[in-house]
């Protein structure tokens, strides 16, 4: 009995901190937008477009090509949150 009680807490911890950290990717994901996108275009400009991940990959490439300051791991948080948040 215990052990399932603390497989169950175990697994309880487990799944939060997936569900928190996935928050916080989404957050600082639009923080990014705003933040790095908007110095150069008003951040509707990508709001309004719907694209995949493949696609969002390369634009945000694209825009860092021309300047836009991102490190690798901000990059892949901006492109993921676009990818889930901006899809077709």
């Amino acid at each position: 009995m215990k052990k399932a009680l603390l497989l169950g807490l175990a697994l309880g911890f487990v799944l939060s901190t997936l569900i928190i950290t996935e928050a916080l990717a989404q957050a600082d994901g639009a923080a990014l937008l705003e933040e790095r996108c908007s110095v150069c275009h008003p951040s509707a400009r990508p709001k309004s477009k719907q694209k995949t991940a493949e696609q969002w990959e390369a634009t945000v490439s694209r825009m860092m090509g021309k300047g836009a300051r991102l490190a690798e791991e901000e990059k892949q948080i901006l492109v993921d949150y676009l990818s889930k948040t901006y899809k077709p």
